[in-house]
């Protein structure tokens, strides 16, 4: 938003030595953001006043005169090739070293003497557009120079004064930064901003009370108004939503005559970036540019009115498939959300955006209708954002408007209307529609509290003084102020205690507040240690087995588990999640790795529509990111940590003293891995599992799966089992679901529970410190039938002798010189001693002691 260092003047006496840069920084240190500090006649330097003395054919050029200009001390040739020079015309005379622009366009170009077809031009007779004054004096003609005779045949100016104090062109123009100001709907008028300015250098504001119309509600200075006409108009209002339209106030103003504004009006619109269009048009503008409060006039003759001759204005919702022209030339379908301002047949504005075209102001009209209104922010933004509109109206009415601002806006609108077109009369009581009347709240302000939040103790008459100055109205109550909120403060900004406190301290300058450190305990965070094991699990797999982790969404698709075979059945089923918790219902899927029936909560808006589903298990997605990596690698490895969600197990409560229950939500590890060549994917899982959870200090164990996963492989799968509990599972994928899944080679995959796993870590072992004697590996294969389980044969190896620390499998063989019936075993034995070297012979004896074991419990032969 521009600002004018001028306007703000109007009401508030700063101090002379004042510099606009440094009102810039207090308002960005205390209100809102100044981007920029732009001097108005900044380029119009080295831009004076000259008078045509002497015009002179070009002796080179047809279109080019040699012109003679006085600039006060001296005159100056100049080549020109302007259509209406005259002599005796008052021009504007860019000398060398002022910066204009060629023809009104491109960059800034700064003038230098130079020759134009062999005749020499120490300077420019200049143009409006290309010293940056078009829109106040717009061009009749392409060649046309600025003609200053008229503009200036009165006032106190001497030949080669500066063209900027001659145009009271010296202002500052502030830039201020909409977005800090978002909450602060008084500050998008100049008023606001001159409120907050009074109050931050301790000055007087000056007052702003236009007269009132004759014979408005709630009138009580009778000796300041303006009088109606006798003759009067009807005019009615009809607020059918009273909500979205907490008040509206018209008034017709008649024997207007519609043309151009005076002077000071079009410069203080012009220094805000506002283009004049007519007096009627400009007083609205001024207005919402001075008291933050959007207007619009309306053509009363365009108004349809009834039999009786009463204009009736309506404030509804639009029709569905209505359709209204607007200023700005395009036409809008309205929906039956929209508010719109109709007469008795159409719409003639859509509200707080933008008005009708039909019944806009132009030069033919003489009899208008002012409006000042408020309208709810939010219907305003909503409206704006479907038709794609942005108007500085709609910015100002979603940002929540004083109510009250549009009584006064009316009232100096009618008050500017009078004063330029002096034959206008007020033709209509003013009707006004104001739905419970809005009004400020009220707030208890402790000063203990205040001066604990600032830090410093700042006097009571102090903080009072503050209050008072940015409108509030403060009781005492001896340790504590009763502080009422002036209405323009009390639609979004001020509503506690917490909100005066900024007041206080923005206003003193929060440069005074002492700066020091506060004094309080400092404790260390609770340990988190789910989180703590997270990152030594990722630490494990990705930097000693080559995991790489992967990130999902908590959500799958029906088809995903259709694939994996765990949609067999798609019903309803019953369950405890009530709707409006962000889901709809669970559904039933088949079953879970555990053969329990498996519910899948379903999401009534998922993020995505072809995955609706909370994920019970990470496979799904992991599975599906080993697919897409497998197209580019050889070898993939994949792992992820992330929540599950379990219907049939309760979690925690939907808050503290809620009773119903959201479904438990345990932290998992899943990871997956295929390569190209290798047939036995399960051992690569199970030793990258079983390693990291071993060096994480827990003794691991696979056993048989008593319940079959149908997306596993049912002669491959195991649980991880810890001190006889439970905590994941290890299996390749079905050849029948890889398949559906598009992996063209054998792929095996594993998962922990996390949360259980961080249960048993006071079961763990204590310390025990390793061994200092080496140790010594040898391997071992041998041919047993095809039932004895791997688990078996490790169990028993392990008891065979104290000295075998370790046994890892490391191949399983069936095939060509194998019997029938029967398959090969081989694993890597670990001894060592506690207490010495071992010896060849040592390990010798207890190798042949093992041997002899595994003949005797699974008639076990030794492969050669």
């Amino acid at each position: 938003m521009l600002v004018s260092y001028n306007w703000l003047k109007q009401y508030v006496q700063l101090p002379v030595s004042l510099k606009p840069e440094e009102l810039a920084l207090k308002l960005t240190m205390s209100a809102v953001e100044v981007e920029g500090v732009v001097n108005q006649g900044k380029n119009l330097e080295n831009i004076t006043v000259g008078q045509i003395k002497k015009i002179i054919k070009h002796p080179n050029a047809d279109k080019l005169k040699l012109v003679d200009v006085n600039i006060g001390k001296e005159n100056v040739r100049v080549v020109c090739g302007g259509t209406n020079l005259r002599e005796g015309m008052l021009v504007a005379f860019g000398k060398v070293s002022a910066k204009v622009r060629w023809h009104g366009k491109g960059e800034l170009v700064e003038l230098q003497k130079t020759k134009i077809r062999g005749e020499e031009s120490a300077g420019m007779i200049c143009a409006a557009d290309e010293i940056g004054l078009a829109e106040m004096f717009p061009k009749k003609e392409e060649f046309e120079i600025l003609d200053l005779t008229k503009k200036l045949e009165t006032g106190n100016w001497k030949l080669g004064a500066p063209l900027s104090l001659v145009l009271g062109l010296d202002d500052v123009i502030f830039e201020i930064d909409n977005k800090s100001m978002t909450h602060r709907p008084d500050l998008w008028g100049h008023y606001g901003l001159a409120r907050e300015i009074a109050a931050l250098y301790g000055v007087g504001l000056g007052e702003y009370s236009p007269p009132l119309i004759e014979d408005q509600k709630a009138c009580p200075e009778r000796s300041r108004r303006i009088k109606r006409s006798k003759d009067q108009m009807k005019l009615k209002v009809n607020v059918e939503e009273k909500e979205l339209c907490p008040r509206y106030m018209g008034v017709v103003i008649d024997n207007v005559k519609v043309g151009s504004s005076p002077e000071w009006l079009q410069k203080k619109l012009l220094a805000v970036g506002l283009r004049p269009i007519n007096n009627v048009v400009d007083i609205t503008n001024y207005l919402m540019m001075d008291l933050a409060q959007p207007m619009h006039a309306f053509d009363a003759k365009h108004v349809t009115c009834n039999m009786k001759h009463v204009t009736t204005i309506a404030v509804r919702k639009a029709e569905k498939g209505e359709k209204i022209l607007a200023l700005d030339g395009r036409e809008y379908e309205l929906t039956k959300e929209m508010l719109v301002i109709a007469d008795e047949k159409k719409p003639i504005a859509i509200a707080g955006v933008i008005g009708g075209e039909e019944t806009g102001v132009d030069e033919k009209t003489t009899t208008i209708i002012f409006e000042a209104a408020n309208f709810d922010a939010t219907s305003v933004r909503r409206t704006a954002m479907a038709l794609g509109i942005r108007t500085d109206s709609s910015a100002r009415f979603e940002k929540s408007l004083d109510p009250n601002n549009a009584e006064l806006a009316l009232r100096r609108a009618v008050q500017l209307i009078l004063e330029i077109c002096p034959e206008a009369r007020v033709a209509s009581r003013v009707a006004d529609e104001y739905h419970a009347p809005f009004r400020g709240g009220m707030i208890d302000l402790d000063l203990e509290f205040l001066n604990k939040k600032i830090g410093m103790e700042i006097p009571k008459k102090k903080v009072v003084e503050i209050l008072e100055s940015l409108g509030f109205s403060v009781a005492d109550k001896k340790d504590h102020l009763s502080v009422s909120v002036p209405t323009w403060r009390a639609t979004k900004d001020i509503s506690i205690a917490e909100d005066l406190v900024e007041e206080v301290a923005r206003i003193y300058g929060y440069g005074n507040v002492a700066v020091s450190l506060p004094v309080f305990p400092v404790a260390p965070p609770e340990r988190n240690e789910l989180r703590l094991l997270e990152r030594k699990i990722k630490d494990i797999l990705s930097l000693e087995y080559g995991f790489v982790e992967t990130l999902n969404y908590s959500f799958t698709s029906p088809q995903l588990l259709q694939k994996l075979d765990i949609d067999s059945s798609l019903r309803f089923a019953n369950d405890s999640l009530s709707e409006g918790k962000g889901f709809l219902h669970s559904r039933e899927l088949g079953r879970n790795d555990n053969g329990v029936t498996a519910n899948y909560i379903e999401l009534a808006n998922p993020l995505d529509k072809s995955r609706p589903y909370l994920r019970r298990s990470l496979l799904p997605g992991l599975l599906e990111n080993l697919e897409n990596n497998l197209h580019r690698f050889d070898e993939a490895r994949l792992f992820e940590i992330g929540k599950v969600f379990l219907t049939e197990e309760p979690g925690d409560r939907t808050d503290k003293n809620g009773s119903e229950l959201l479904p438990r939500q345990d932290s998992m590890l899943g990871l997956v891995y295929a390569g190209k060549g290798d047939d036995n994917p399960f051992y690569a899982v199970s030793h990258s599992l079983t390693g990291a959870l071993e060096r994480l200090g827990y003794e691991v164990k696979l056993e048989k799966r008593n319940d079959i996963a149908t997306h596993l492989h049912p002669g491959r799968q195991a649980t991880l089992v810890i001190s006889d509990h439970v905590i994941g599972m290890i299996g390749e994928i079905h050849p029948v679901n890889q398949k559906n899944l598009g992996l063209e080679i054998r792929a095996a995959a594993g998962t922990v529970n996390l949360n259980k796993l961080l249960e048993l870590f006071a079961q763990k072992s204590g310390y025990k410190p390793g061994s200092p004697y080496p140790a010594v590996t040898r391997d071992i294969a041998f041919v047993v039938p095809r039932d004895i389980e791997h688990a078996a044969a490790v169990a028993a190896i392990k008891k065979a002798d104290p000295l075998i620390i370790e046994v890892e499998l490391f191949d399983v063989f069936e095939g060509k010189n194998i019997p029938a019936g029967k398959k090969s075993l081989a694993y890597h034995i670990v001894y060592q001693a506690g207490d010495r070297t071992l010896a060849a012979r040592d390990v010798d004896a207890v190798h042949v002691k093992v041997e002899k074991m595994l003949g005797e419990k699974f008639g076990a032969g030794l492969r050669k």
